[in-house]
């Protein structure tokens, strides 16, 4: 391996590489339940080399395939009289004397006193996702489980999917020396102690090449011949079984999608999707639910997550007319995706720490310690047969403006999973996969979003993960082709050329491109800097190789090398040779570290213009000029023109007004199962939470939707503990809004609309209602950009601030600018500014209850 690859982690193995996942069974485990061959546990199925009668709490419960599977649950109400021996062996049957009428007569009436016959409560249900499906969602569940099935005789089967016992492959483990993963059937070897509290092992071919007899692991020596040898294959578990307690019968509780953190106490009755088809044919009353089982769609919406789902919705709704009208096919004839369900389920405030061998080196450039940012998950989900299944994951970094340079007003798209599990499967107009077009729009969404609030730039790692092992979703399906770099960043130069149609988007280019070629002010402390990004990973592993001796090859370098650089001391000299050896092996593969401009950049000082006057060509799309670079020329010229290729052009002006913050208002979501994409990874594989069928993809999916809903009713419960949540209900529906957002409106801020009654009513949705972030923590409710602007218009109106005073409103000066900019607007239908603000205007004016109000055209 070389010795480069050993220092750079793959993105995709986990950050500590050598730990074995330990995956215990519960402890609380049933005694009625059975251990199998493989050391694993699970509800009823014993061991297959049994072929004599159990005896189960008293009873024998034989079968007629020679397998015997004791109840989930027995009760043992009444036990039979004691009986000796001999009694036994002859067969006869033990009578107890008969009472006289008047004795049992006068123990009945005292009995009947002091006797009360309580009443049987009713069973507790509701731990099988199927409960709640209606007729045709259990028998489209039932119909995709028998799909492929085979008839197995003299075997114990499952009554849904018709197979025996099924085995999850082994969980991933890694080889401590080559960082390979050890196959699901391959022998490896581990210590007999645990090293540093976590578990080595190494591959087959490791141990056979070695020709030491000793095994450097952490800094600790392991003798060869003391290592144990194991199987990979004996690490497989069982999928856990279920007995019906209406039928009796047995299935794998991933069929049944039995919820198994529901039933921890073992009270709960469970039943199997035919039982329950005949109770809804038969209207026959249910046990009582708990009303833990909640959807997608009942997760904490957020700004971005509306955002982004409305966006998706609109964008579904014009490729279909666009695909209808490609086709000559109506409307009705072109499918569309169902219930679709975009949430952020994870975001909270976090910080990338330095390497301080790093920091030290950029030390006299002001280089940070750390860099501060909001990690964000986001889930899409779509219900399929009535289950919501994950089927796409995106986790992102934001880098706010309250962050140090380089990374100031960056976001980076860390990673990006998906399973081929999206319907309906068809092409769109343009020739592309559905679920393509899906998946772009919401990269899209997500930019634009970022585009709104002041972020600058973009920047994509294409990277795909290596065969056999994933990024987020653990396990995919087997039919699903892991895409090669080439198709990768083919993938994300498609989305982002939809993006620069769409106006999301202003340019596109490569990491070396944008920091390499430049031959003046070449620096380290210019590179962004993210955890576990490819030329941040080099650039560390290449400071800690410098020597001495990279100080000596400094010399030999070249005047035309050293231009525009000045070097004052070693320092400046390793960073120019760091540089140069960085941007040689990124030269190799510069197309896939993608460098996305949210906004415009000076074509001669290389910044985003955030504010003020922007200058460009219409002829020559790649000039764009800054206020201040655009004096300068002005200077030169003197006239608002440019020259190329012999030909003046003249330049057009637009006033750019980015958020001067890019402060997140959004709601702040955590929990322990998101915190990284390890966590959730390793959550997935100590549960077996896979997808790499579609049966168990529905049953993972309704198990991380439990534990999410779970996580955010602990965390509102102990805001509520606190007295910090104030409980806010939606007007029309009565739902508790308290932690998502909600809609109120500019004249009655009482009322408050959910997003589900603002989406379905057009009456509310032409009320100018505007979103609110729930008030959490003592923070009152904060609304968006829109009601912002509103205010900002009305203070600047009425501000008479000086040069001796000014205004210290952070929106002052803007909306100051734009009642000027309309005033002598020539091109006020034209230009976008001015339809924009009269937009703001009508708004006003539809709400402004003041008969004299001042603000121009309000009357």
């Amino acid at each position: 391996m070389p010795e480069f690859n050993k220092g750079v982690m793959r993105p995709n193995l986990n950050a500590v590489p050598n730990q074995q996942l330990s995956i215990q069974p519960d402890a609380n485990i049933d005694k009625e339940c059975y251990r199998s061959k493989r050391s694993n546990y699970h509800l009823g199925v014993p061991d297959d080399d049994t072929d004599e009668d159990v005896v189960f709490l008293g009873e024998i419960l034989p079968s007629d395939s020679g397998h015997h599977c004791p109840s989930k649950r027995q009760r043992v109400e009444a036990h039979p009289p004691p009986q000796d021996d001999e009694t036994l062996r002859s067969g006869v049957e033990v009578v107890e004397p008969m009472e006289s009428d008047e004795q049992t007569k006068r123990e009945g009436e005292a009995n009947t006193a002091d006797t009360t016959v309580p009443l049987e409560k009713p069973k507790k249900r509701d731990v099988s996702l199927v409960e709640r499906f209606t007729e045709e969602e259990i028998e489209m569940h039932l119909k995709s489980l028998h799909e492929g099935r085979v008839e197995l005789k003299n075997i114990e089967t499952c009554q849904l999917c018709g197979e025996s016992e099924l085995l999850f492959p082994a969980p991933p483990l890694y080889c401590s020396l080559c960082n390979y993963r050890i196959q699901d059937e391959s022998l490896y070897y581990i210590p007999e102690e645990t090293i540093s509290g976590a578990q080595h092992q190494i591959c087959s071919p490791c141990y056979d090449h070695c020709r030491r007899q000793k095994f450097t692991l952490s800094g600790v020596d392991i003798v060869k011949a003391n290592m144990l040898k194991l199987n990979n294959a004996n690490n497989q578990d069982t999928e856990a079984w279920v007995a019906c307690e209406s039928c009796g019968k047995w299935q794998h509780q991933i069929c049944g999608l039995y919820n198994p953190e529901k039933d921890t106490d073992k009270t709960s009755d469970y039943i199997c999707p035919y039982c329950l088809l005949e109770e809804r044919r038969s209207n026959e009353s249910v046990g009582v639910h708990d009303n833990t089982d909640l959807e997608a769609k009942d997760l904490p919406e957020t700004i971005l997550s509306h955002f982004i789902e409305r966006r998706l919705t609109k964008r579904l709704k014009e490729e279909r007319r666009q695909t209808a009208e490609a086709t000559g096919k109506s409307l009705d004839d072109v499918s569309l995706p169902d219930d679709l369900t975009l949430r952020v389920v994870f975001s909270a405030d976090k910080s990338t720490h330095i390497n301080k061998t790093f920091a030290d080196f950029l030390h006299d450039e002001h280089y940070p310690s750390e860099f501060p940012y909001r990690s964000k998950v986001i889930l899409l989900f779509q219900k399929i047969e009535g289950v919501d299944v994950c089927i796409f994951a995106l986790l992102v970094q934001e880098f706010g403006s309250e962050c140090s340079q380089p990374n100031k007003r960056s976001v980076y798209i860390s990673y990006l999973d998906s399973v081929k599990y999206f319907r309906p499967e068809r092409v769109t107009f343009s020739g592309e996969a559905l679920r393509t077009f899906v998946y772009h729009e919401i990269l899209i969404g997500y930019l634009e979003y970022c585009k709104f609030r002041g972020f600058t730039t973009g920047y994509i790692w294409s990277c795909p993960p290596q065969k056999g092992e994933d990024f987020v979703m653990y396990s995919h399906p087997k039919t699903q082709q892991t895409p090669s770099t080439k198709k990768l960043r083919e993938w994300y130069v498609s989305m982002l050329d939809k993006a620069k149609e769409q106006s999301a988007v202003t340019n596109v280019t490569n990491l070396y491109d944008r920091f390499f070629v430049p031959t003046c002010n070449i620096t380290a402390a210019r590179l962004p800097y993210f955890e576990g990004s490819f030329w941040s990973s080099s650039a560390e592993l290449l400071m800690s190789q410098e020597t001495e001796s990279g100080v000596e090859n400094v010399k030999s370098l070249s005047r035309r090398a050293l231009k525009g650089n000045k070097i004052k001391d070693s320092n400046d000299a390793k960073n120019i040779l760091l540089m140069r050896k960085l941007g040689i092996r990124i030269s190799n593969q510069k197309e896939d570290f993608i460098v996305v401009d949210l906004h415009y950049t000076c074509t001669r000082c290389s910044e985003t213009i955030l504010s003020g006057l922007r200058w460009f060509c219409k002829k020559c799309k790649d000039l764009q000029l800054c206020q201040r670079c655009h004096e300068l020329e002005e200077e030169l010229l003197g006239e608002h023109t440019h020259t190329m290729n012999g030909e003046e052009h003249s330049l057009s002006q637009a006033i750019m007004n980015i958020q001067s913050t890019t402060e997140d208002n959004d709601v702040i979501l955590g929990n322990n199962t998101f915190e990284s994409r390890q966590m959730f990874l390793s959550f997935s594989q100590k549960h077996n939470y896979r997808f790499d069928t579609l049966r168990r993809a529905k049953n993972s999916s309704m198990m991380i939707l439990h534990h999410l809903h779970t996580s955010n009713k602990l965390h509102q419960s102990q805001i509520s503990s606190g007295a910090l949540l104030q409980v806010v209900t939606c007007t029309s529906c009565q739902k508790d809004v308290s932690t998502t957002i909600y809609y109120t409106s500019l004249c009655c801020p009482s009322y408050r609309a959910c997003t589900s009654c603002y989406s379905n009513s057009k009456y509310l949705r032409l009320r100018h209602l505007f979103p609110v972030t729930p008030c959490i923590h003592g923070i009152p409710p904060r609304t968006v950009v829109t009601i912002e602007i509103l205010d900002a218009l009305l203070h600047a109106h009425a501000c008479r601030s000086t040069a001796a005073g000014p205004c210290s409103h952070p929106k002052c000066s803007v909306a100051k600018i734009l009642f000027n900019h309309t005033e002598v607007c020539e091109k006020q239908r034209a230009c976008k500014t001015c339809v924009h603000f009269a937009m703001v205007i009508r708004i006003h004016a539809y709400h402004c209850q003041d008969p004299n109000c001042s603000i121009p055209r309000c009357r």
